[in-house]
């Protein structure tokens, strides 16, 4: 028998885990990491361009690797199996086990289509710091993706609410009957939880992509003389990492998003339960659409919410993942091991798991049907709300409390189940028996009992009464319609080189290799030179006559560059580290109310996702459209700076 080949990265030994097929299939990861090779290729292209920048290959070695890449994609995308199908017909033949991963497949087939340019494309790179590169891109783009999904539940919660917004439900609490609310309350608490995870799945979308692992080698560097800058910004990374041997070891980012699906997973799995239970013959408030529950194989009459109680189920598969991955990294000394090869194993499962749950999730909100509720003057729902009413009439809230508890046990005691059953006479006896002086019930206390009458009496931000869930309702319908009208948000636009290259920031024509490099250089340059000399912090720069100031300087108008597009170069500068500490603020924000901060805190997040991302927001039509909104809710007239200069407070 011919032994086989050995690896490219088996040289020091006489064979390896080929000669053993058991060794060769538990070495391997290609079954399940072949979803990487957009990443792979993309880091590829970005890593040979600084290659021959740096001099370390030339430029025919460059064209030879663009070419083959390219070709291999073309390859890969086209495969009639799809493009991660590993040992079906029709799989790409590029995926070979024996080559273990999606990385060493990608490079063997490189090498069979050009040679030694292809060998060259590993210089200063290690599979270490190349399956870094990858996991971050992967998670930009699939924070992205789980952002977008879990936006379709907003929007059927939305759906839902409109249609059925106004119908009165009870709450609970210890699971047992507590206010009385409207449906769309509790809609618009599934909302604000799936609010949180969308921001969060922005968050470390951004969060991926802020530094590059790329260049890090194995462990500790190369003495070869890279430039990681350049690799870091072509891929959207906001400058490489600071520490190779954390670069290679960590699997933070990967934790991360683990932790957020998981959360994720939670808020929907706590909304099957409720919705579980809401459909049952018991309750009664609930009718699921026929596709969205099954039959049983014995009892003819069963409607079960199958795919409610699998979404419950399967959040304990993705807590499983968070914590075998915590429990992989718990005792690994630095830097690399191979046991990190089993996060992507972890990761993608829990991820497909999550993706499906939301989308199944988004399908049965759209299509539920609650009911009106029937015996809702059972239980003293608005027993509260009685008490509120005494309040109003000079009764301290306590001793409100105590009389309202008195009239509830002399309902039980009557049989009578509703306080709207008490005569006038019989609660100004309790007012009287707690010793309240001056005050005395009339009869506008009917308009304070029974359900209905409280769901519309309700007044404070954020209640589950009907004025409260159509303020949250029209809010996330607003930030809706802004999104839809926003050009693709930066952070969601696909990076890397095979995107091209970022376009001139000052209309010059597109140079390639060490030419590009020094561009960069010179253009970021020319814009800290620009900034240093209006004299104005950045925080403190939009919309005012400093900003036209530095804009026409620029010239960008006339290079095509709008004044949101300087912003964002300014704000990507500052990140690299590239913007020096010039000027002061000129003007310091306005003094606000807590409540006010706490609403102008929801419009950002509304609008952006989270604080973090509030530098999307200068120069757009949504910003206008949240100033608008932050002045109708305060009563003011606060100028588009003015508003700008208080979020970035809040920011801080």
């Amino acid at each position: 028998m011919t032994s086989p080949a050995p690896k490219p990265w088996e040289h020091a030994k006489s064979g390896g885990s080929e000669a053993d097929p058991l060794a060769a299939r538990f070495v391997e990861s290609l079954s399940y990491d072949t979803r990487l090779y957009d990443a792979d290729i993309r880091g590829s292209l970005a890593h040979a361009r600084m290659l021959e920048a740096s001099g370390l290959i030339t430029p025919e070695d460059l064209a030879a690797i663009e070419r083959g890449l390219a070709e291999i994609r073309r390859e890969i995308e086209s495969a009639p199996a799809g493009p991660t199908a590993v040992g079906v017909p029709g799989a790409w033949p590029g995926w070979r086990v024996e080559l273990e991963d999606v990385h060493m497949c990608i490079e063997a087939a490189l090498v069979e289509k050009v040679g030694d340019a292809g060998r060259r494309l590993h210089t200063a790179r290690s599979r270490n710091d190349q399956v870094a590169l990858d996991l971050r891109l992967w998670l930009r783009d699939a924070m992205q993706a789980a952002a977008a999904a879990a936006d379709k539940v907003l929007e059927s919660l939305e759906s839902l609410a409109e249609r059925q917004g106004d119908l009165v439900l009870p709450s609970y609490t210890h699971l047992q009957r507590a206010q009385p609310i409207a449906l769309g309350g509790e809609l618009m608490a599934w909302h604000a939880m799936l609010s949180r995870d969308r921001a969060e799945f922005l968050r470390l979308a951004c969060a991926s992509a802020a530094e590059s692992p790329l260049g890090s080698g194995a462990v500790a560097g190369t003495s070869l003389p890279i430039r990681r800058e350049q690799t870091a910004e072509a891929l959207g990374f906001g400058g490489p990492s600071a520490s190779a041997i954390d670069a290679t070891a960590s699997r933070d980012e990967a934790l991360d998003a683990l932790y957020a699906m998981s959360r994720c997973a939670m808020h929907l799995s706590r909304l099957a339960e409720q919705w579980i239970l809401y459909c049952s013959t018991e309750f009664g408030f609930l009718t699921l659409a026929e596709a969205y529950t099954t039959g049983s194989s014995m009892m003819p009459q069963k409607r079960n919410p199958d795919m409610l109680e699998l979404i419950r189920g399967r959040c304990g598969s993705v807590y499983g993942r968070l914590v075998s991955l915590l429990t992989i990294c718990k005792g690994l000394p630095l830097a690399y091991n191979r046991d990190l090869q089993e996060d992507k194993r972890h990761l993608f499962a829990a991820y497909d798991t999550l993706m499906d749950s939301l989308a199944m999730t988004s399908r049965i909100v759209a299509t539920a049907t609650f009911h009106e509720v029937g015996g809702l003057d059972r239980g003293h729902l608005d027993a509260t709300s009685l008490a509120e009413y005494l309040v109003n009439k000079g009764a301290p809230f306590r001793t409100a409390h105590q009389i309202v508890g008195s009239l509830v046990r002399r309902c039980d005691a009557s049989g009578r189940h509703s306080l709207s059953q008490l005569t006038l006479e019989e609660i100004n006896a309790a007012i009287a028996e707690a010793g309240v002086k001056g005050s005395r019930a009339s009869r506008d206390v009917q308009e304070w009992l029974g359900a209905a009458n409280v769901v519309r009496r309700y007044r404070s931000e954020g209640n589950a009464g009907r004025s409260g869930y159509r303020e949250a309702l029209a809010r996330a319908i607003q930030a809706r319609r802004a999104r839809a009208s926003e050009p693709e948000a930066e952070t969601t636009r696909k990076s890397g080189p095979e995107a091209g290259p970022p376009p001139s920031l000052f209309g010059e024509p597109l140079v390639t290799g060490k030419d590009r490099h020094a561009q960069a250089a010179a253009e970021a340059e020319r814009y800290a030179s620009a900034y240093a000399a209006v004299g104005r912090t950045l925080d403190d720069l939009p919309y005012t006559e400093e900003f036209e100031t530095l804009y026409r300087n620029l010239g960008a108008e006339e290079a095509g560059l709008t004044r949101r597009d300087v912003f964002h170069r300014l704000h990507n500068l500052r990140k690299a580290g590239k913007l020096p500490r010039a000027g002061r603020a000129a003007t310091a924000p306005p003094r606000i109310t807590p409540e006010e901060e706490a609403a102008l805190r929801a419009m950002v997040e509304s609008a952006v996702g989270t604080l973090g991302q509030r530098d999307q927001l200068p120069y757009t039509p949504k910003f206008d459209e949240l100033v608008e909104a932050f002045n109708a809710r305060v009563g003011r007239q606060t100028d588009r700076h003015t508003v700008w200069r208080l979020v970035a407070k809040l920011a801080k």
